[in-house]
């Protein structure tokens, strides 16, 4: 089993202004899935906090339930279709009972799922999902900008069935995962050379050491947070969120 860490925090920017933060995180183990996942709402969508929160609730529930599915389906084209749809259907939901227009809940979406020894992934969007591997960083998924680095894809876009990157392996020699927001990236990824920084490793082997059962107020677990309410969050005015799943 993975040990999981998961945190938002609210941008520099959005204090200043009194709007609440946009980013959200979520976990979600049943059986012998794990799955994490994170989001980043669009600035300029007036309710897209709570697109995000609808789309990493809604898909850590799909990677868990439909994970042996996922994994061994040949035809990735409509898994994304069928994924996306399905992340798509719970905002939906969300933006009638506020009696919104879908877009103004858009978001991307970034998520990782692990089991037995096999893990899958889908993103849309900027942000980063990153691996350690025999003790070497890898990045499964870069950010989806255009020329433009404010401009990406959400969950609600026209294109985003096109876009979403799904991607699945095998877990020998990984030793955990990492998902950014752009905001976290700032510190965490460099956008010119597209590599991991080296405290992603740290941070990956931080949470494979933290013993499961410690409570979200332990010791290690507040370090974790101290590291993105402080470091990661003084290096931009954005948002900043951070999921990771490791083992020793």
């Amino acid at each position: 089993m993975f040990n999981e860490f998961h945190h938002q925090a609210r941008g520099r920017g959005h204090e200043l202004d009194g709007t609440r933060g946009q980013d959200r995180t979520q976990y979600l183990s049943r059986g012998d899935v794990q799955a994490i996942c994170l989001a980043d709402g669009a600035g300029s969508a007036s309710h897209s906090e709570f697109g995000a929160q609808a789309v990493v609730d809604e898909g850590c529930v799909a990677l868990v339930e439909q994970f042996d599915q996922l994994v061994a389906r040949i035809d990735g084209g409509q898994v994304k279709i069928e994924l996306l749809e399905r992340l798509l259907a719970k905002v939906t939901t969300v933006a009638e009972r506020h009696g919104r227009d879908v877009q103004d809940f858009a978001s991307t979406f970034l998520g990782v799922a692990v089991s037995g020894d096999q893990f899958l992934g889908a993103h849309v969007g900027d942000g980063v999902i990153g691996y350690l591997k025999n003790g070497e960083l890898h990045v499964c998924s870069a950010p989806d900008n255009s020329e433009f680095a404010n401009q990406t894809t959400f969950v609600t876009s026209s294109g985003a069935a096109g876009s979403m990157r799904l991607f699945r392996g095998s877990l020998q020699g990984v030793t955990g995962f990492i998902l950014m927001s752009d905001g976290a990236g700032e510190s965490l990824f460099n956008a010119r050379t597209r590599q991991l920084a080296a405290a992603c490793t740290k941070i990956i082997v931080a949470v494979g050491a933290t013993p499961t059962r410690l409570s979200r107020n332990s010791k290690p677990k507040k370090q974790l947070r101290k590291l993105v309410d402080v470091r990661v969050r003084n290096a931009t005015k954005d948002d900043c969120s951070i999921g990771v799943l490791g083992r020793p």
